[in-house]
């Protein structure tokens, strides 16, 4: 009877840490979540203009997210090369040609648009891009003609994002590797956005004035913090009155996040 009551008293200790740990867990989350909430709120809801964010954060294996339009999808402006590079590589096993690498060098550190265009069309243009958005199950974004048009969500662009610095069974090595790169060595005056307060860090933004969104002004990409804590980070803004207050909201944001996240 010994040796059956010791693996009895084993699986409910087993049983116990198991719960303490899920409980640890969900406490862990809501109170992650309920910080992050209220320090984005207070710059949210003090805006005029219209914000999302997603965090993920590989610690606790959640994305938050926060908004003062639930459901708004943003237009991408130029974060949507990121996707166009990402669904090149994923299209081309064999990876890139000497001409595509310099083209996506001039996309992504530069921001060039005429290099963005002769890449989406070896995507397969609107279609192509559709079909990446949907390969990375980024099922709330819409490609458009105009590849600026596109529209996405804050969470949509973390599903990308997790595919670029963390495990994906879209991208191999090699191509994570090609894209963070790329992100790390945007020109000076292209690498504010996430990136405020951070010294190791990936980003791409994206800027735009275009008809009733007015200003529309994003950052998306990854931080490292000293300590060694990362995460995926993505905000979006429209509605803005010019490009610095976009600006402003985007680095309000990512500060109060770094300092939650450290």
């Amino acid at each position: 009877m010994q040796p059956r009551t010791n693996r009895r008293k084993r699986t409910i200790w087993a049983i116990i840490i198991i719960i303490l740990l899920a409980i640890w867990g969900i406490h862990r989350y809501g109170s992650l979540n309920g910080r992050l909430q209220n320090a984005w709120n207070k710059v949210i809801y003090t805006s005029n203009d219209n914000v999302g964010i997603a965090v993920y954060s590989p610690k606790t294996r959640q994305v938050y997210t926060g908004s003062n339009v639930p459901g708004h999808r943003f237009h991408m402006a130029s974060t949507v090369k990121v996707a166009i590079l990402a669904g090149v590589l994923v299209k081309q096993p064999n990876g890139l040609s000497d001409h595509q690498y310099q083209l996506a060098k001039e996309m992504i550190e530069q921001s060039d648009n005429a290099a963005t265009t002769e890449l989406l069309d070896d995507l397969g243009g609107r279609q192509g891009l559709q079909s990446t958005f949907n390969r990375f199950g980024m099922h709330n974004s819409t490609a458009r003609s105009n590849w600026g048009l596109s529209t996405t969500t804050p969470r949509d662009q973390i599903k990308l994002l997790n595919n670029i610095f963390y495990k994906s069974n879209l991208l191999t090595k090699q191509d994570q590797e090609l894209i963070a790169k790329l992100m790390r060595n945007v020109e000076a005056d292209q690498n504010w956005g996430i990136s405020a307060d951070s010294s190791d860090f990936a980003v791409k933004n994206g800027w735009l004035s275009y008809g009733k969104s007015k200003w529309m002004v994003n950052s998306i990409g990854y931080v490292k913090n000293r300590n060694g804590t990362d995460y995926t980070i993505a905000i979006y803004t429209d509605k803005n009155a010019n490009m610095q207050v976009g600006q402003q909201a985007v680095e309000q944001l990512a500060r109060v996040t770094k300092s939650l996240l450290k």
